[in-house]
């Protein structure tokens, strides 16, 4: 790519208006012709792909240049597609991790993106692999980003845009009626946030059936999207309450509405219509501060295997019996200063949790937490066995605690302590607890001392603690030598200093930042 660049600069007649042009315009005239150069040579990598991986690798061209997708977002929007159909046992999940795999691994299309504080890589496709995607999509009529309003898009299935104002302009809006509406299936709204309402349901999209509109705001739920029938993906951004017509999208799988500003009326609990029990085919709702109705009948949601954003009024015996498939569960409790008992009753009803023989993953999250509460035990009826994945915070609980946890969940793999989640001078962690783990996370806390004893964290790897200020003392038994990384982020200098100690005895990567 920079010597292409630089062969096209050599022969331009270089002015200093054109440099201006250049150096303002990095996605310009001259780049634009380096891309298409370069994706002539690039295109047989492509070509030679089998056809379920060409369409995974194609659609990476739906999102903004520079920026690490997470495979989520990507099996999601790929199973609302129906790029693949899994076979017997095997999840969508798992074969779409497989192909992304093999994109990065075996073909070299895509950078897998490691993070050890994730149990899954992100993914990155380079900026000319991406204009080839871009370009080859729209040809084939796979998929077309809109970029300007003389943009030609008959015919086009997908429309994705990077920049959500430019629904804004009427010659885009009357383009997309007359010449797409009728075959657009999907609609990828992944510019920057857009603080306004934008008419991206007035352009006759009957045949939906992925929106993506996270990134624009609205006001209420727009009635036009209860009449898409045919919606399999729903993501948007809107504070009003979800009307009870929402199960007129009998077909929805993923079900995602965020807030733009976080409003609660006094002495009123939110949660989503009754009817959302009718709609047999959700795989994942994901609606922060609306809680899940106790169901009138005997509903289940037997295919839901993701659910987050609700709060412990949606872990009822009622409520967790009917969805008995779940795997991910993310409670959020916020604490109100007029009603010192939320967060204890909240926790009388955790113990139904240990119900979902299936979980994977639990995160219970308590937002604005005060310190004050003194609470004389933990639900640890609450953890199921099979739990993987466990993520804390603001619970202000004993360090003592945690050692039961850990010989509870023989399984877990993954522990991410956040915002004080425990708290208290130091953390001796006894023998024979946290088996199988193998990264451990501690941020924002109190902690002085953090001494495991010999037999304990048997097959840890990863060690990440941040924002411990009063973090002194590491110690660390010598039958922990397979240790491979410390990760320490503005702790205290004495912390640093036994990190340095216990490194020259054990020979682990060592990432100190101390930027405050």
């Amino acid at each position: 790519m920079i010597v292409t660049v630089a062969e096209l600069l050599s022969k331009a007649d270089k002015t200093p208006e054109y440099w201006t042009e250049v150096l303002i315009k990095q996605h310009g005239s001259i780049f634009v012709t380096a891309y298409n150069q370069i994706s002539e040579v690039l295109f047989p990598s492509y070509d030679y792909l089998p056809q379920h991986f060409k369409m995974f690798f194609l659609y990476m061209g739906a999102f903004p240049p520079y920026i690490d997708i997470h495979p989520i977002l990507i099996n999601s929007l790929s199973s609302a597609e129906g790029f693949v159909e899994p076979i017997g046992e095997e999840s969508f999940a798992d074969l779409s991790n497989e192909c992304w795999k093999k994109l990065s691994r075996r073909y070299h299309l895509v950078l897998e993106i490691a993070n050890y504080k994730f149990p899954v890589s992100s993914y990155r496709v380079h900026s000319c692999l991406q204009h080839l995607c871009k370009k080859e999509t729209s040809r084939i009529k796979f998929m077309h980003v809109l970029e300007s309003c003389d943009d030609v898009i008959r015919d086009q299935r997908r429309l994705c845009v990077h920049w959500n104002s430019l629904f804004c302009f009427k010659q885009v809006c009357d383009s997309i009626k007359s010449d797409c509406a009728s075959t657009v299936r999907s609609l990828l709204c992944f510019g920057p946030c857009h603080s306004y309402p934008v008419p991206i349901l007035d352009m006759g999209l009957k045949l939906l059936r992925v929106l993506d509109a996270a990134y624009v705001r609205f006001y209420h739920i727009p009635i036009e999207i209860l009449k898409l029938v045919c919606l399999q993906y729903l993501a948007l951004t809107c504070n009003g309450d979800l009307p009870p017509s929402i199960s007129n999208l009998f077909h929805l799988q993923f079900l995602i509405i965020g807030r733009h500003m976080n409003i609660k009326k006094r002495g009123v609990q939110s949660y989503m219509p009754v009817q959302i029990w009718d709609m047999q085919e959700l795989e994942h709702i994901q609606i922060w501060g609306r809680d899940l109705p106790t169901p009138n009948t005997d509903a289940t949601l037997d295919k839901l295997i993701i659910l987050v954003g609700v709060s412990a009024s949606s872990c009822t015996r009622e409520v967790l019996k009917r969805i008995p498939n779940l795997k991910v569960l993310r409670i959020e409790v916020e604490l109100k200063p007029y009603d010192d008992e939320d967060e204890t009753n909240s926790l009388s009803c955790l113990s139904y949790i240990s119900q979902l023989q299936n979980l994977d993953r639990l995160e219970y999250h308590v937002v604005n937490p005060e310190m004050k509460y003194e609470f004389n035990t933990i639900p640890l009826s609450m953890f199921p066995s099979s739990l993987k994945e466990l993520h804390l915070s603001g619970l202000g609980y004993p360090w003592k605690y945690m050692n039961d946890i850990g010989s509870l969940l023989p399984n877990l793999g993954m522990l991410v302590l956040r915002c004080y989640a425990f708290r208290g001078l130091e953390w001796e962690i006894t023998l024979g607890s946290f088996l199988k783990l193998t990264t451990l996370i501690i941020e924002d806390t109190d902690l002085v001392q953090w001494r495991p004893q010999r037999g304990s964290f048997p097959d840890l790897r990863t060690l990440s603690m941040e924002h411990c200020y009063k973090l002194q003392q590491l110690e660390w038994p010598y039958d922990h030598s397979w240790i491979t990384t410390i990760e320490l982020v503005e702790c205290n200098p004495l912390a640093v200093a036994c990190a340095n100690q216990l490194r020259d005895k054990f020979s682990f990567k060592l990432m100190v930042d101390t930027s405050f």
